[in-house]
């Protein structure tokens, strides 16, 4: 079968500079540029660029833009990428989503905000997931890991699809990065297979959804010990707050510090440090870049510790260039750095 993305297209308009401005505050910046852009475009880009061109299966992405020349410009990327677009919406009366980035030269470090547009739009009814997940797809299914369903935060209502899916293509993978962060409920977290959150993000979900006894508990003991508290949590996350029926797998990425990760299958924690002496560029697209290594790694049934080295290489080649679509390194090259 293959691997589906539903979630945002963003046209990124992107400043570089030394300082970021406070209120009131006008700086003069180093360069302007334009790049496609979006955590679910991207994040479907980089499982096109980075699944094994050996294994024939489908990437799709399921989103809207508007009839505009942004819009215009992200298709047209997915589609030199190989990704099926069949299903996904050009919109007359909605502009394209934009994201306005200002990234600090010296660091690579980046601020965003968004204007949704279009993507504002996608939201869809029992009857239209019927049509986009026909039925027929389900009896073909051999094991469990033939259909991924990808999802971030950037379009309105991605929990009501997950529960659709859920209750109706129970054998599908649901992958979920929730980002940008918004509080959930513990029944909504348990949605997800395989659940990818950053540090700021899994401390999100424990101050939302744990006691705030435990909340402090943790904030104390990653004080102590970064590494171990998030080994503990990332153990909690795996028992106690994605679904057991399939995987069951959390992936906690610690930035500068690493990546930790574990599964029902590999309940002992693994710890993957990050690529060390390179030069950070742009830091924009590293995430959804190593999004796109891990769903793409486990999909080919690689190791948790495998995957988890394939996107940590990915993400590590991304923040060496400027913008987030056009970073994203191929197979090859991470398999070549790898070897290196």
């Amino acid at each position: 079968m293959g691997i589906t993305v539903i979630g945002s297209l963003n046209y990124d308009l992107v400043t570089y500079t030394d300082l970021v401005p406070s209120s009131g505050e006008t700086i003069r910046a180093n360069k302007f540029e334009t790049h496609p852009g979006g955590k679910g475009s991207n994040q479907c880009n980089s499982i096109a660029k980075l699944k094994s061109k050996n294994l024939d299966y489908k990437v799709k992405m399921i989103g809207s833009v508007g009839n505009d020349s942004f819009g215009t410009q992200l298709v047209d990327l997915l589609k030199q990428n190989n990704v099926d677009v069949t299903d996904l919406a050009v919109l007359d009366n909605y502009q394209t989503g934009i994201a306005t980035i200002l990234v600090e030269e010296a660091t690579g470090q980046n601020r965003i905000l968004i204007a949704e547009g279009a993507n504002g739009q996608s939201v869809y009814t029992p009857t239209q997931l019927e049509k986009l997940f026909p039925q027929s797809l389900q009896s073909l299914q051999n094991d469990e890991q033939d259909e991924y369903i990808v999802f971030q935060h950037e379009i309105p209502d991605p929990c009501s699809i997950m529960k659709w899916l859920k209750e109706n293509r129970s054998t599908y993978q649901i992958i979920y990065n929730p980002s940008p962060f918004k509080k959930l409920s513990r029944e909504q977290w348990l949605l997800s297979d395989i659940l990818v959150v950053n540090e700021i993000e899994a401390m999100q979900i424990v101050e939302s959804v744990y006691p705030k006894e435990e909340h402090t508990a943790y904030k104390l003991a990653i004080e102590k010990n970064f590494i171990e508290a998030y080994k503990t949590l990332c153990t909690d996350f795996q028992k106690k707050l994605v679904n057991q029926q399939n995987s069951a797998t959390v992936i906690i990425t610690l930035g500068s510090r690493g990546v930790l990760f574990c599964s029902k299958n590999e309940p002992t924690v693994g710890y993957l440090p990050a690529v060390s002496g390179i030069k950070v560029v742009d830091t924009t697209g590293a995430g959804d870049t190593f999004l796109g290594g891990i769903v793409s790694q486990l999909y080919e049934k690689k190791s948790l510790a495998d995957a988890a080295l394939f996107a940590t290489t990915a993400s590590s080649l991304a923040i060496q260039k400027r913008g987030a679509a056009e970073s994203i390194p191929t197979h090859l090259q991470v398999l070549t750095t790898i070897k290196q």
